[in-house]
């Protein structure tokens, strides 16, 4: 009769750990998007068009040759650089969602550089159950 009741407190703070666990684990998800959502700087737009991203960084006084931009693999932030003279840019945005690196195009027009790309989307991978 102990026993039973040592087995059952043993499993009611099992779920409770579980349950703690994925609480925090949504927290610092949910967490990380908004800190995302919220660090995008001044003179920076993010748009999404149905699968489409797009970015917009503010850099006037520059020529399309004097930028390089850079996106790292897993598509979730973007790097622009640009110098012409006295003029210096240099801004890294965080995306609130992934996008397919090998899809990105730029245009530069009237001080904006424009960036599109293709989201990424969501991969699931099946886990066998043993």
């Amino acid at each position: 009769m102990a026993e039973d009741i040592i087995n059952e407190i043993r499993r009611t703070f099992e779920e409770l750990s579980k349950a703690v666990q994925k609480t925090v684990e949504e927290a610092v998800k949910t967490t990380s998007e908004t800190v995302r959502r919220v660090t995008v700087e001044q003179g920076v737009k993010i748009k999404e068009q149905d699968d489409t991203a797009i970015v917009e960084i503010d850099m006037p006084g520059l020529e399309p040759g004097d930028i390089s931009i850079y996106i790292s693999k897993e598509g979730d932030y973007i790097r622009a650089e640009g110098a012409r003279g006295d003029r210096k840019y240099s801004r890294r945005v965080y995306l609130p969602f992934k996008v397919e690196p090998s899809t990105a195009s730029a245009s530069y027009k009237n001080g904006v550089l424009t960036l599109t790309f293709k989201k990424a989307k969501p991969q699931e991978i099946q886990i066998k159950v043993e």
